[in-house]
């Protein structure tokens, strides 16, 4: 009596994983279980002002592009659910975004976020977490820098700039750049990498202090640091002058 018990209780508690499996929660605001993310939407928000710095937080897949408005636009793209959990903060003239994975056990966990943004001038972004960000950067008189802190994911830019600083704070993350600058001054740490190898440099400053390999392409000047095992890559021709500090094992090398 007592296995047939233990049986048919051991039945009920597997339908009903399967119908929370299938079904989650499909409230917007509910407890800590396997939520239904939501049907897709677009949402387009407007900021009257614009940012000097903004900082992306969780899992997030960016546009960024610069426009001749002096407003702020985002287009936010993802499940409704998701998109429910969206905040801004303005500090100062630092514009903070992200959400609030409010629910670790979504079942869909490939449900990321989209958001595009449109915006003028923007010289500092600050990525925390994971996810992908693209951007374009168009403005010759322009210094733009960019900090990945922890963050697992993807950074591709695109950029006619007077200086162009990348800083890969550890993480593991996959940088790449392209286009012309004067000034580039690239830092790699633990498991990122920085392929800048398509960007014109007039001048490049390198830190290599993670596990990738990191490139680079410079015509007047470049110091480069080595303080991990792996190499930096540096695109012919040379550069007039260079200066190569070590701390590491790994070596300066040359590619076509």
């Amino acid at each position: 009596m007592f296995m047939m018990a233990s049986f048919f209780g051991c039945r009920i508690y597997l339908i009903g994983l399967t119908i929370l499996l299938f079904t989650g929660c499909y409230a917007v605001d509910p407890p800590a279980c396997l939520m239904r993310a939501g049907d897709w939407e677009e949402v387009v928000e407007s900021y009257d002002a614009s940012p000097h710095a903004m900082e992306l937080y969780n899992h997030m897949d960016v546009v960024l592009e610069t426009w001749d408005s002096s407003a702020t636009q985002f287009t936010w793209s993802g499940p409704a659910n998701v998109l429910e959990q969206r905040w801004s903060q303005w500090n100062g003239n630092v514009l903070l975004v992200g959400y609030e994975d409010r629910c670790q056990w979504m079942r869909d966990l490939g449900s990321n976020l989209g958001l595009t943004i449109r915006t003028p001038g923007i010289t500092k972004i600050a990525l925390h977490g994971q996810g992908r960000l693209d951007a374009t950067f168009l403005d010759t008189n322009l210094a733009v820098a960019i900090d990945a802190y922890a963050f697992a994911g993807y950074i591709d830019l695109h950029c006619e700039l007077d200086s162009l600083t990348v800083r890969l704070h550890s993480g593991a993350c996959i940088a790449q750049a392209e286009g012309v600058v004067g000034t580039i001054a690239l830092f790699a740490s633990g498991l990122s990498g920085i392929d800048a190898g398509q960007v014109q440099a007039k001048r490049a400053f390198i830190n290599q202090s993670a596990h990738p390999l990191t490139r680079f392409l410079a015509s007047e000047y470049a110091y480069i640091e080595l303080n991990s095992h792996s190499d930096v890559a540096g695109i012919l021709p040379m550069p007039s002058e260079y200066q190569v500090i070590r701390h590491g094992s790994g070596q300066l090398i040359w590619e076509d």
